[in-house]
């Protein structure tokens, strides 16, 4: 084994659910006829070619947030992506969710409950898994404004000592980060480690707005990066490194083609860069499927590989 554990940085718990496990708790709530197959769901389910853009995509998490409804199914969950990514050969996992999302259909289910269910699946994971440790990054939801993110970052310094860290995602287009710059603020006074979603959908000035006034250590995704020398530069000297999800950016239309896609010329300028799967259920990928399309499509080399796992593993806030 390489000395370099596989790490993921960039996966979120709240939609990465086992796919039979998601087809027995619609069938248990009615979302989904008994008589349906595996195959037919995943069919249905499962997003293969490229949506109109990522707005369509995050549309379609719908099913993921309506059978998260009790704690004894969110430690299952929990329990069951670990099981898998270990099972992918990843050591170190970063796993994060967004309490206001999970708990949007279900207003009974408190935001402790959400957590506590999430670190006992953790836990009982990593009891049978050699090796294997995860940790639980706190999203704010760009989707529910700014009175959202000052609730969420409220939850966040209440339970610092869980989680490992913050992070802000969803629409970047409509929901800018200057709405959010006050509840970062609070939070990296209280010395949280930042994650920011940033240059997915849009241009390199939200990946510069995440670093200068969120308070970013890491950047997910960072796809326009290559766009600005000056912050390829920034990216470079700061080792910020950006967490890449090769397959999530070609279904959203990020990117044309994995061909296209900037990784290997990031990773060449010397800025720190890991692969990851960003939501593996509904855009039916794993670890190792991303590995192989670096290798395959990008033309990665086997030691430049081993090179974006060491940026995971020493980029980790574990």
């Amino acid at each position: 084994m390489s000395t370099v554990l596989q790490t993921e940085l960039h996966r979120h718990l709240d939609v990465s659910l086992r796919p039979s496990t998601l087809l027995e708790l619609a069938q248990e709530r009615g979302l989904e006829a008994q008589s349906t197959s595996l195959d037919a769901f995943l069919d249905k389910l499962l997003i293969r070619e490229p949506m109109k853009d990522l707005a369509a995509v995050l549309g379609s998490f719908q099913i993921c947030q309506k059978v998260l409804d009790r704690p004894e199914v969110l430690e299952r969950v929990a329990r069951e992506v670990c099981e898998d990514m270990y099972a992918e050969g990843t050591l170190r996992a970063e796993l994060r969710y967004s309490p206001a999302f999970v708990s949007e259909f279900h207003p009974s289910l408190s935001w402790d409950d959400i957590l506590a269910a999430f670190e006992s699946g953790i836990r009982q994971a990593t009891a049978k898994l050699p090796g294997f440790r995860a940790g639980l990054l706190c999203i704010i939801s760009r989707d529910y404004g700014a009175e959202g993110a000052e609730k969420t970052v409220d939850f966040f310094l209440k339970n610092q000592s869980r989680f490992i860290g913050l992070d802000l995602a969803g629409n970047e287009t409509d929901f800018p980060g200057s709405i959010f710059r006050p509840a970062f603020q609070r939070a990296k006074k209280a010395g949280a480690k930042i994650t920011i979603h940033a240059g997915e959908s849009t241009g390199p000035d939200t990946i510069w707005y995440a670093i200068e006034d969120l308070g970013a250590d890491r950047i997910g995704h960072g796809v326009s990066a290559t766009q600005d020398p000056q912050l390829m530069t920034v990216l470079r000297d700061r080792k910020i490194c950006l967490e890449m999800c090769p397959t999530s950016n070609w279904l959203t239309r990020v990117v044309p083609s994995f061909e296209a896609h900037p990784l290997p010329q990031v990773l060449r300028a010397g800025v720190p860069v890991c692969i990851n799967t960003d939501d593996p259920t509904l855009f039916a990928t794993t670890l190792p499927s991303e590995t192989r399309i670096c290798t395959d499509l990008m033309g990665l080399t086997q030691a430049e590989i081993a090179s974006c796992r060491s940026h995971g593993f020493a980029a980790s806030f574990l």
